[in-house]
């Protein structure tokens, strides 16, 4: 079964949202593709991060929950975890775990 960490990511105060993002791109992104297990890894930017409330949303796909646990627990992950510290207020972004994605629609 394979899951997904949905992470909805809020600057800390001393950050902007252009710095919060630039960071993520530069530096951040560039960790989190080291995590062991990652299938696939997506950010998105709200068109106005102010009224949503969070400043980008990632999505991290893994083959299952084990192997998610394995990778935020592997030293790869520890360091990701810390990273987000220092641009991120971690007592509000939020950090969802997600099974059982169902597509209701695609275009063909």
């Amino acid at each position: 079964m394979t899951c997904k960490m949905v992470i909805l990511a809020v600057r800390d105060d001393e950050t902007t949202h252009d710095e919060c993002v630039e960071y993520m791109y530069d530096e951040h992104a560039p960790l989190v593709n080291e995590l062991p297990g990652l299938q696939k890894y997506t950010s998105s930017v709200p068109m106005d991060p102010e009224k949503a409330g969070y400043d980008y949303v990632a999505q991290l796909w893994f083959d299952g929950p084990g192997a998610m646990n394995e990778a935020f627990e592997s030293e790869a992950g520890q360091e990701v975890q810390q990273d987000a510290t220092t641009f991120l207020d971690m007592e509000a972004t939020k950090m969802i775990p997600a099974v059982d994605e169902q597509t209701h629609f695609e275009a063909e």
